[in-house]
């Protein structure tokens, strides 16, 4: 199928690893000519050389996104030296295990910050770029808990449920631009950051990683399986594409039935 991607710009935040990495290599496959930020620079460097290997354009700039002053000058060079920046995929983000009396205010900027204000800086700062183009597209990555709350990681539930409300409301006041903006809601992806949770079970249950796997998503995800980075990306280039025209303003789940079930041992 035609995605009508080819030769687009996309500007991928958090690209270095995790979901951020298969997004960024997804685009590449649709030949569109990348634009990778994080603030790791060997793994960014080897993002950006995996998605030249698979015939992409790929430039890359270590920035962290916290930083206004960094996310201007991320921007502007981007659209300096790729000519203009047509989508825009809001990844960067992170959670914090801790219960809300344990949660300073120092680790709420933190995480407000990281999770929710990188989205809106970035994206206020290539709004003007897409009108001039006369339209683009935004995704933000969000995750389930934007909508399901998870125990014990109460700020960054926070952060993402404001930034699913930022993404409808954003949305509907850019769309006679013809710009549309769509969030991606994950859970259960294995990561790495999954990948050593599973582990540590496995340890703690003297269980060999395969049958740890299992167990885990035996018992809270109906598709009975952890889901791929891969498939969190497979959404978010539906999104940014053609075929995707007539949809803005809506976060898509991609999280095996968890936000649709309720697990009772």
């Amino acid at each position: 199928m035609e995605l009508g991607l080819k030769g687009k710009v996309v500007l991928v935040t958090g690209a270095s690893r995790g979901i951020g990495r298969a997004i960024a290599l997804a685009f590449s496959g649709e030949g569109c000519r990348l634009a990778l930020a994080s603030r790791t620079e060997e793994a960014l460097a080897a993002v950006s050389k995996e998605a030249e290997a698979l015939g992409a354009e790929a430039r890359h700039w270590i920035t962290d996104v916290t930083d206004p002053n960094q996310v201007e000058s991320l921007v502007g060079n981007v659209s300096r030296v790729l000519g203009g920046i047509d989508v825009l995929v809001n990844n960067a983000g992170g959670s914090s295990r801790k219960a809300f009396e344990a949660v300073s205010d120092d680790e709420w900027e933190r995480i407000v910050n990281l999770n929710l204000f990188s989205a809106i800086r970035l994206s206020r700062a290539v709004l003007p770029h897409m009108k001039e183009r006369g339209g683009g597209q935004i995704i933000n990555i969000a995750a389930l808990s934007g909508r399901v709350p998870r125990l014990g990681q109460i700020a960054s539930n926070a952060a993402k449920a404001a930034l699913i409300n930022f993404t409808e409301s954003l949305a509907a006041e850019v769309a006679r631009h013809g710009i549309r903006v769509n969030a991606v809601c994950p859970a259960a992806i294995l990561t790495e950051r999954w990948q050593e949770k599973v582990a540590h079970y496995g340890k703690e249950h003297g269980l060999p990683f395969e049958q740890a796997v299992m167990e885990l998503a035996g018992k809270s995800i109906p598709l009975g399986r952890f889901g791929l980075p891969e498939e969190v990306a497979s959404a978010v280039v539906f999104l940014a594409s053609e075929r995707a025209g007539f949809i803005t303003g809506v976060s898509i789940f991609v999280d095996g039935g968890m936000g649709r079930s309720v697990s009772i041992p």
